[in-house]
């Protein structure tokens, strides 16, 4: 859950939510999900035992053998005509039309202003990238609304390589993500061994200053 909702972007946030109170996506959102996931770095095996978890509350280990796993192995091309499907872009997820109970389209497109408004709100998002937002959606700017709330999330100025290439595949997002997750890590790292090592020298030069002044006593 913590990955999901530091880097996933809010399409696919919006469909773990879903799968997560529902223990179901139709299939439309088990493909755009699952090839997201994929395109991530689950295995096919991690995939299988991922939507089983994920399923288990409604669907027991036979009928989600019999209903479900084949086609997460025909994602992976290990059934039917063995293609690798590749993850969604962002352009064909916003042109998705979901119908009632589906969930596999941009949040930023499909989401009315009070909903989308209520969304950034819970996400912490400030007042003023949350009108940003609200004003590129109504221009139908979404892969620009998604790089404000990218930029919102992270910090609020992350590097533009950082952000050059969200808006345009989610995974994209996540990878830009990832990255910025990492960097700051290490810099934390390494600003935690500087003070650490701050905290050795004073210390070696203090006992230093007492054998001195041992010395002449």
């Amino acid at each position: 859950p913590m990955l999901a909702e530091r880097s996933f972007p809010l399409c696919m946030q919006h469909m773990h939510q879903k799968l997560v109170e529902n223990s179901h996506l139709r299939y439309e959102g088990r493909q755009t999900f699952g090839l997201f996931l994929k395109g991530i770095g689950l295995t096919m095996k991690e995939s299988l035992n991922f939507w089983r978890k994920a399923f288990a509350r409604k669907v027991d280990a036979d009928k989600f053998q019999k209903s479900y796993s084949y086609n997460i192995r025909h994602s992976y091309g290990q059934e039917g005509k063995r293609a690798d499907y590749t993850p969604y872009t962002c352009m064909k997820i916003i042109r998705a039309t979901p119908g009632n109970g589906e969930y596999h389209s941009c949040p930023f497109k499909q989401f009315d202003e009070s909903h989308l408004r209520a969304t950034l709100r819970k996400k912490k998002i400030s007042g003023n990238s949350i009108e940003e937002i609200i004003k590129l959606t109504k221009g139908f700017h979404f892969g620009i609304a998604c790089q404000k709330y990218f930029v919102a999330s992270h910090g609020g100025n992350p590097h533009e390589d950082l952000i050059s290439n969200v808006g345009t595949h989610p995974n994209q997002y996540f990878d830009q993500s990832w990255k910025y997750y990492k960097e700051k890590a290490d810099k934390e790292a390494e600003a935690k061994a500087k003070k650490e090592m701050k905290k050795v020298e004073k210390k070696n030069s203090a006992n230093r200053d007492d054998m001195k002044t041992e010395q002449l006593v």
